[in-house]
């Protein structure tokens, strides 16, 4: 039998109703998700293993796909109320963890708040990052940076091929991508990424970096659900905002059909339609 109804910072779980409830705003989950969804908030900002949700809320053993299908299902409910402060993230080899920013654990293991400042400093200083950028300048600079803001670890790469053997090696929870690598090499991993091609999470987090906003990389950012935009030269604060974003957000990922028809030539089209105009 599910416990009983669960408040976890602004947000209600109704177990009587099987519903998901913020402020005004309700989504119905149906048994089976509002079980998944209380037993991941009753362990807030905590890694709960595919055993522990086999055995505490299906009750028996269940494939991985069973829990990754319902998984993708709970993130698309959350995401009709657009909720930010609630995400499901996957944690690679360990299971998933119910990000919340603001709310902890307390003794007796239940929900409670604690100090935003605490809460923002323990989202960056958890943060695995990739850095492939192609100049070595600006890779440089923007580790520099990411140090700075003390996240756990931070690597950097300069191709798209080392990229790729990084992340088969090391769990990352974010990777910050050059949109100018040559040949839209940056943009062609961001689509691999996406499409289950690397050995990162298909829904990991990224971040694309650029020496302008083009309507057309904002385009293709939205299309490959990239989180955001840093523009060179790196500032700390954008940056320091911009994992805060991150560390919460949820990627709801498309049908890998979708991401595979995305075009990544975009950017070329563009750079040499301004030469002709010049």
């Amino acid at each position: 039998m599910l416990e009983k109804s669960l408040v976890v910072g602004e947000y209600h779980i109704d177990t009587s109703q099987n519903s998901l409830i913020h402020g005004s705003r309700k989504v119905y989950l149906g048994p089976l998700r509002t079980s998944l969804l209380h037993f991941l908030c009753k362990n807030v900002n905590k890694v709960v293993t595919r055993d522990d949700l086999a055995q505490h809320v299906w009750g028996r053993l269940v494939t991985d796909h069973t829990i990754n299908q319902h998984i993708s299902q709970l993130r698309k409910s959350i995401g009709t109320l657009s909720l930010h402060g609630l995400n499901i993230s996957t944690i690679p080899k360990r299971g998933y963890i119910a990000r919340m920013e603001g709310v902890g654990i307390s003794a007796d293991n239940q929900v409670s708040p604690f100090a935003q400042g605490e809460s923002t400093v323990n989202a960056i200083s958890n943060m695995k990052v990739l850095v492939v950028e192609a100049q070595a300048d600006d890779r440089i600079e923007l580790i520099g940076q990411l140090e700075s803001l003390d996240v756990a670890y931070v690597e950097g790469v300069a191709t798209t091929i080392e990229a790729e053997r990084s992340v088969a090696l090391q769990d990352f929870d974010l990777v910050i991508i050059d949109s100018l690598i040559a040949e839209n090499a940056g943009i062609k991993l961001i689509k691999r990424i996406r499409t289950g091609q690397t050995s990162a999470s298909a829904d990991i987090c990224i971040l694309s970096s650029h020496f302008d906003v083009q309507r057309e990389l904002l385009g293709l950012n939205s299309l490959l659900d990239v989180q955001g935009l840093l523009l060179k030269p790196f500032e700390v604060s954008r940056l320091k905002q911009m994992l805060m974003v991150a560390s919460k957000s949820n990627v709801l990922l498309k049908p890998q059909a979708a991401y595979e028809i995305i075009p990544t030539d975009v950017l070329n089209v563009l750079v040499q339609g301004k030469a002709v105009n010049e």
